[in-house]
């Protein structure tokens, strides 16, 4: 999508973010904005990937830089609103521009909408193929879950999880309650200070099954004197799910501190600010866990999801079993 910088509809809030949402390398809108570790300037993924190829300095003299995703300037473009380019006089939302140009824009005409739906259709295909031998091989190889026992459970996971690592990883088991303890304790000495991933998934006596995904690494933080502190952390990507309905839950945009998940040694695998979307007790059998658990104490959840959906409505939930698994990139 090149050449958004002319069709960007140029109101008050546009004026105000210009300069955070301009790549000082093709003077376009950023797409998939990178950001330098260190100096903090940020540009198209793509830009960065072939400026990389010619120097070992970001654009800024940054000597042998590293970059991550800046979720930011991603949040300010999608705020943006533009112009169609072929005329339609509708204003469009920058995360519908692509479904608009490929079959929603009426000055398309229907051989357009034919090729732009072939091609969706062929690359959708090639996805799944892709993800079935996946899957499939999971299964020759015996994937280790007491949770995730049907083919159709599996495909869910990789699925959503291939949305942002294009397939290539593993999923190792790093802890079972029923076999490793049921304690928050017991959690955190198998899960802690895992890089590159960590994927919860709990199943409630009634068989409902869901968790949560962060790249965000685990610590046991806590502090003697005040039992209840904990740690709010966001990593790059993070989702919660629900396996029944198969839905995906993203953060929330508007925020202005993304948590993703909420670390302290006392209790098991938490997500939200303050564990406020998914809180999972100390001992897990016992006492179980529960959903927006301060909601009526005015405490706002991280994730896009509605009242306890992830339980079929229901605020505190008993765990039957509850599995770790750490992902590892790049081992398929």
């Amino acid at each position: 999508m090149s050449g958004l910088m002319d069709y960007v509809i140029q109101d008050e809030f546009f004026k105000s973010v210009r300069e955070e949402v301009t790549c000082s390398i093709c003077l376009d809108i950023k797409i998939d904005p990178l950001m330098c570790q260190k100096c903090q300037n940020s540009y198209c993924a793509k830009c960065i990937e072939d400026w990389q190829k010619n120097s070992y300095q970001c654009p800024f003299k940054c000597e042998n830089p590293s970059y991550f995703p800046a979720r930011i300037v991603k949040n300010l473009i999608c705020k943006l609103n533009f112009k169609c380019k072929k005329g339609c006089n509708k204003i469009i939302p920058y995360e519908k521009l692509q479904s608009h140009y490929e079959s929603d824009c009426e000055k398309l005409n229907f051989k357009e909408r034919y090729e732009n739906l072939l091609i969706k259709f062929n690359e959708l295909s090639l996805e799944k193929k892709q993800l079935e031998g996946i899957l499939d091989s999971l299964f020759k190889s015996d994937i280790n879950s007491a949770i995730l026992t049907k083919k159709d459970e599996i495909y869910f996971i990789y699925k959503i999880l291939s949305e942002h690592y294009n397939s290539k990883f593993k999923l190792e088991l790093l802890y079972r309650a029923t076999r490793d303890g049921d304690s928050g304790r017991n959690f955190h000495e198998r899960c802690d200070n895992k890089t590159g991933g960590v994927l919860i998934v709990i199943q409630t006596d009634k068989n409902i099954k869901f968790g949560g995904f962060s790249d965000a690494v685990w610590v046991s933080y806590s502090n003697p004197e005040r039992k209840t502190i904990g740690r709010n952390i966001c990593g790059n990507v993070n989702f919660l799910y629900q396996i029944n309905k198969k839905k995906k839950y993203a953060l929330k945009h508007y925020m202005k501190v993304l948590t993703s998940i909420f670390c302290r040694g006392d209790v098991g695998p938490c997500f939200g600010e303050l564990g406020e979307d998914i809180w999972i007790r100390g001992n897990f059998f016992q006492r179980g866990g529960a959903l927006h658990k301060d909601k009526d104490k005015g405490r706002i959840c991280s994730y896009d999801t509605a009242d306890y959906e992830l339980t079929n409505g229901e605020r505190n939930f008993n765990i039957k079993e509850l599995e770790a698994f750490w992902l590892i990139k790049n081992n398929i």
